[in-house]
């Protein structure tokens, strides 16, 4: 038999420290993964907050937009009704007209 093989048989135990190496390796590589992948989770949580903020300012906007719109359009019906618009008329000088003259136009 030979020295090599009652050595690695029959001899002193092996060494942890090569597996100690390695497990403090993988550890190290474990920590540091974990540790990006945390980093990445917060990056998007935070991007999704001020995503969500500016999405609730833009939706406060809209509704604020569309109850000046509707103020507007009450503005316009109001304006825009008859009894207003003849005594606007009256007040700019505009009388009503008496007698109407209607063209009659025949197809060619």
């Amino acid at each position: 038999m030979s020295v090599l093989w009652q050595q690695q048989t029959h001899g002193v135990p092996r060494r942890s420290g090569q597996l100690n190496r390695t497990l403090a390796l993988l550890l190290i590589v474990a920590i540091t993964l974990i540790a990006l992948l945390g980093a990445a989770y917060l990056s998007l949580a935070a991007a999704n907050v001020s995503l969500s903020r500016e999405v609730w300012q833009m939706e406060q906007n809209l509704v604020r937009l569309q109850r000046e719109n509707q103020a507007i359009m009450v503005e316009v019906a109001r304006n825009s009704s008859i009894p207003v618009l003849q005594t606007r008329s009256t007040a700019l000088g505009y009388q009503p007209a008496e007698a109407v003259a209607y063209i009659n136009f025949t197809e060619p």
